[in-house]
């Protein structure tokens, strides 16, 4: 199959001025929502952005494989959005006015209780707050990185190491997630991770629901009920 050269390769890349890679890591779809919040986002944003995209079921893999292709384009910063997630058009400006190294929204579990994602300085889980707060560590769905900070990290950025029993204190074992693990490191080197509280009440996080025709008898009963009321 003959190679397809991509629009930010070639002169074109080392050309180009520095702004933001837009990096979606995903399968081999994306849901429609999120495709139309991407376009307006793209459409809105003034200044030099770069979409990248890389397919396949390893997301850690996917992670590292955009960072790669963010520096050979020379981009200042890496935004990553998963393809699950709806966001506001000025999601960029908004996250580049902190000039914080690393920032982002977060978000909740798409099952019951609806736990929002990310953990507090002293690891516990996060509540309600507003404006700019620091974190211990974020999901990188909606995640605005400053490139130069994967110059003082090891690689791969993204892992997802297996943790003992108290391991990490306090935590049984586990398998921590490639955003945490990043963000672990990330402290480790001496960067802060911080959490824009306003954003996240405007960020959404796709999931599917099962809808199923109710009992009979309780249709009925509820009908009965109406035409009750209306008389």
């Amino acid at each position: 199959m003959p190679k397809i050269e991509l629009p930010y390769e070639g002169s074109f890349a080392e050309n180009r001025p520095k702004g933001v890679a837009i990096c979606v890591p995903s399968n081999d779809m994306v849901h429609a929502d999120f495709a139309m919040c991407l376009a307006a986002l793209t459409y809105s944003t003034r200044m030099p952005i770069a979409i990248l995209n890389t397919k396949g079921s390893l997301v850690v893999t996917n992670r590292n494989a955009l960072v790669d292709q963010a520096a050979a384009l020379n981009c200042e910063w890496l935004l990553f959005l998963d393809s699950d997630l709806l966001f506001p058009r000025d999601t960029i400006p908004r996250l580049l006015a902190h000039d914080k190294d690393i920032v982002g929204a977060t978000y909740c579990k798409r099952v019951p209780p609806y736990e929002v994602l990310g953990r507090t300085l002293d690891g516990e889980r996060l509540e309600a707050a507003s404006g700019l707060v620091e974190v211990s560590g974020l999901p990188t769905g909606c995640l605005l990185i400053r490139r130069s900070v994967f110059e003082h990290l090891q690689r791969p950025y993204f892992r997802t190491p297996a943790h003992e029993d108290n391991e990490v204190p306090g935590l049984p074992a586990h398998i921590e997630g490639e955003d945490y693990y990043f963000c672990r490191v990330a402290r480790d080197a001496g960067f802060s991770v911080w959490l824009d509280v306003d954003l996240t009440m405007q960020t959404g996080h796709i999931g599917q629901q099962v809808f199923q025709i109710p009992n009979h008898e309780e249709v009925i009963a509820d009908a009965e009920g109406r035409i009750q009321l209306a008389h």
